[in-house]
């Protein structure tokens, strides 16, 4: 982030920072970044089935958005 969009990000929140990859067209949407989030941290307090099976939803829609990050960054640094 901090070579392609800002070179002063602390203290950003996480909202924020999604929100200034997505003007910058690292990531097509916020909403999206802030539910992966969100499975990330409820995967160290889920426990039961239906749990894990919304995270591991949620890790199968994040492949294809974080190979979609990666391709941007590699477009914008080669």
């Amino acid at each position: 982030m901090e070579s392609n969009i800002s070179p002063t990000i602390d203290g950003t929140t996480r909202r924020e920072l999604f929100r200034m990859a997505a003007e910058n067209h690292l990531i097509t949407t916020v909403e999206a970044w802030m539910h992966y989030h969100q499975s990330r941290n409820e995967t160290s307090h889920a426990y039961d089935e239906e749990a894990a099976e919304d995270v591991y939803a949620s890790a199968r829609s994040f492949l294809s958005d974080a190979k979609a990050l990666v391709d941007a960054l590699e477009k914008r640094n080669d």
